[in-house]
């Protein structure tokens, strides 16, 4: 615990949100708030211990927060998934706990906000492992960042008036969307990057009629055809890392 301290880093918004809280007499609603933050960082940071993955830092924000983990991008499928949803399963044990009828309103409240489809939640998350499931790593990838632009915009529209903290979530969002499509192509060769240099456990094989690296999917192992013989992706992607 004392290791996952040295990485707590509570961003300058929060401060500035606390601030405006207290100012405006809402001080007590918004430490409840950050209390069930706390509670469901802790979600994840319990399955990424277990799966031993090292944690980089931990940025806490008054409505959530981001946990960054170093581990491969070619990770298990349902390891992700699993420190995924362990963020809202710590919030429902959390809910068991507490009989009070606020708190178990902001408990809610930020457990369906999290599980929207927007970057970085945990809703996108989700999303991109259950397209990752059926379709290649860069299309899951698109299509998710495509349904999480779609739902910002959707978002913003219904809460982009009203309450102060709205204009703070809708600029973070924003702000965590754009440096997220901005890292893609160091994101997408790393992936690519990964398979060539390392061997991951593999549940599938693929073979593929056309020299097309694209169709790289996360836990199946690809042959692609060439000529009379099926090559191994590792033969295509040293071809491709060569040049």
């Amino acid at each position: 615990m004392k290791n996952i301290l040295t990485k707590l880093k509570i961003n300058y918004f929060t401060y500035f949100y606390f601030l405006i809280a207290f100012l405006c007499g809402y001080f007590k609603n918004s430490l409840m708030l950050f209390l069930i933050v706390i509670v469901h960082e802790l979600g994840h940071i319990l399955v990424i211990r277990l799966f031993k993955y090292e944690i980089v830092f931990v940025t806490l924000y008054p409505f959530g927060g981001i946990t960054k983990i170093n581990k491969p991008v070619n990770s298990a499928i349902n390891k992700e998934l699993i420190i995924a949803i362990f963020g809202v399963v710590s919030q429902i044990i959390l809910l068991i706990l507490i009989n009070d009828t606020l708190f178990c309103y902001y408990n809610l409240t930020i457990m369906l906000f999290n599980l929207l489809p927007i970057y970085p939640l945990d809703g996108n998350k989700l999303v991109n492992l259950f397209l990752e499931k059926f379709l290649p790593f860069e299309k899951a990838l698109k299509y998710t960042n495509i349904i999480s632009l779609i739902t910002l915009v959707i978002f913003i529209f219904f809460n982009v008036f009203g309450h102060y903290r709205n204009y703070l979530i809708c600029s973070f969002l924003i702000v965590q969307l754009f440096l997220n499509l901005k890292n893609q192509k160091y994101f997408i060769n790393r992936f690519y990057l990964e398979r060539y240099l390392y061997s991951f456990p593999y549940h599938k094989i693929e073979n593929n009629q056309s020299l097309d690296i694209h169709l790289l999917k996360k836990e199946t192992l690809h042959f692609f055809k060439k000529q009379d013989c099926y090559l191994h992706e590792k033969q295509l992607l040293k071809q491709i890392f060569k040049k």
